[in-house]
């Protein structure tokens, strides 16, 4: 965990710091951070070398192509796919990329885009010790069965710390609709800023009874 944990501190210090301070912005409406940030969200596609495979979606958090997203989208039984594809919005064009570094238990991995185009779209982070229940959110992603690069609204609802007993995997519950496909894909809050990454679903409780939207 110390290995991925500096890796993805040396890749997203320059986002947190060129992150803008809350209070000298305006929140943005959903159809603004859409148009704004739809473009530094990404497509992640990882197989093992035949057609099927893993999808998801990932976030680019730094100009050179650093994509961040779930573990569990780029990897199988702890080990990484064979290959690992990025397609950009808006015209799904595909680009080879790299694991640089995972985490399991916090389902997070690293991605580098080979050969990343020039001027391409950041998500800035902030950092989640700020976010407070209440506070509107956005995530964009592919939904299962659903759109490309869809927006779903919501609200942080519960802040849980060491998820399932996994040290430091802290989280944010959020009504916002998510579902597989939207795994590894952007929480945003009011101003276009990464607050978490989508990570899981509930749909059933521990005694079989449904659960809506967890």
């Amino acid at each position: 965990m110390r290995t991925f944990v500096t890796s993805l501190a040396a890749a997203t210090a320059l986002c947190l710091v060129a992150a803008p301070a809350m209070a000298e912005n305006k929140p943005l409406t959903p159809r603004q951070i859409y148009k704004t940030y739809g473009k530094g969200v990404v497509l992640v596609f990882g197989t093992a070398g035949s057609a099927q495979g893993s999808a998801g979606t990932g976030s680019i958090i730094s100009a050179d192509g650093q994509v961040l997203t779930n573990a569990h989208v780029v990897a199988k039984n702890g080990r990484p796919f064979k290959r690992v594809f990025v397609y950009l919005k808006p015209d799904k064009h595909r680009y080879k990329a790299i694991v640089v570094d995972m985490n399991k238990d916090l389902d997070l991995a690293l991605l580098k885009i080979v050969k990343a185009p020039e001027d391409l779209t950041v998500i800035n982070m902030v950092s989640p010790d700020d976010v407070e229940i209440g506070e509107p959110v956005v995530a964009i992603g592919h939904p299962e069965t659903g759109g490309l690069w869809t927006l779903t609204t919501g609200s942080v609802s519960s802040l849980i710390k060491d998820f399932q007993g996994i040290k430091g995997k802290h989280v944010f519950q959020t009504e916002a609709s998510v579902n597989r496909g939207n795994s590894g894909g952007p929480l945003l809050n009011a101003y276009g800023h990464l607050i978490g990454i989508n990570t899981s679903i509930s749909r059933k409780a521990a005694d079989g009874l449904a659960i809506t939207d967890i």
